[in-house]
């Protein structure tokens, strides 16, 4: 009898070292992996990669604590039934969660967004700061910091202006009725031609666009890289208003010209 204690008590001490072993490896090949999928260089976003790395460590260090409990002597076939049960009633608990999760997990595969990426989503324009599994987190040019559901962003348009190589401003001036339309047009255009980000192609386009109250409206289309556009925009602006006063053409302001009639006696 104490033989047959001995005997279970030390098969027991090996299925529990041999379980050990198996969550040991599994955790070091995960790890080894992960670490090779971090320094691999694909053409993937971060977030990306390291998510895809962090996912295949938990996937094998699950697998390790499976083979332990195999090794151990607990039935697997239940215990993944029984979790199966688990899991569905846990994921119509978390339905919101899982939503969260599957959209962040597509929006990284898919690369919508990126750590960086200039975008506007709504009326929230900025810099995308995190891209997350659950959210992204978008700094607004006016400095704060808006977190936004990942769910909520698939469902959403998003204008990524970084992925643009060349952008298009649109600048619309009024000069007055007095000034020469022709000259106006020939001073915008030598000015656009000399600025280096201004790209030739497609070539700038200035329309006499409207006749308004009080300005003759020119509207004033060009090309600059995305990167450049507001700096090369503001630039432009002043440029415009500097030159055409040096021109002599007038821009001006709302007016009005009252006429007076004396009353007759």
């Amino acid at each position: 009898m104490p033989l047959t204690i001995i005997a279970d008590s030390l098969e027991l001490l090996i299925r529990i070292s041999i379980a050990l072993i198996a969550i040991v490896i599994s955790y070091y090949l995960g790890g080894l992996l992960s670490n090779y999928v971090r320094k691999t260089k694909v053409r993937a976003a971060p977030e990306v990669i390291y998510n895809l790395a962090r996912a295949i460590k938990l996937v094998f260090l699950f697998i390790g604590f499976l083979v332990a409990l195999s090794v151990v002597g607990v039935e697997i076939s239940g215990l993944l039934i029984a979790a199966g049960f688990a899991g569905i009633v846990v994921g119509l608990a978390t339905q919101q969660t899982l939503s969260q999760v599957f959209a962040g997990l597509s929006m990284l595969v898919e690369g919508r967004v990126r750590v960086g990426d200039s975008v506007r989503v709504g009326d929230d324009w900025g810099v995308v700061e995190a891209v997350g599994i659950m959210s992204t987190q978008i700094r607004l040019w006016s400095g704060e910091v808006v977190t936004i559901p990942n769910s909520d962003l698939m469902s959403s348009k998003i204008y990524n202006y970084s992925k643009l190589i060349a952008r298009r401003v649109e600048i619309s001036v009024g000069i007055s009725y007095r000034s020469d339309v022709s000259r106006a047009l020939n001073v915008i255009r030598t000015l656009l031609e000399d600025k280096e980000l201004v790209l030739a192609e497609p070539p700038p386009t200035l329309i006499v666009d409207s006749l308004d109250e009080y300005a003759v409206k020119i509207r004033i289309l060009f090309w600059v890289p995305s990167q450049e556009f507001w700096t090369v925009r503001r630039e432009i602006l002043r440029e415009i208003k500097e030159a055409l006063e040096a021109n002599g053409i007038e821009i001006p302001f709302p007016q009005r010209v009252v006429w007076l009639q004396k009353g007759i006696s």
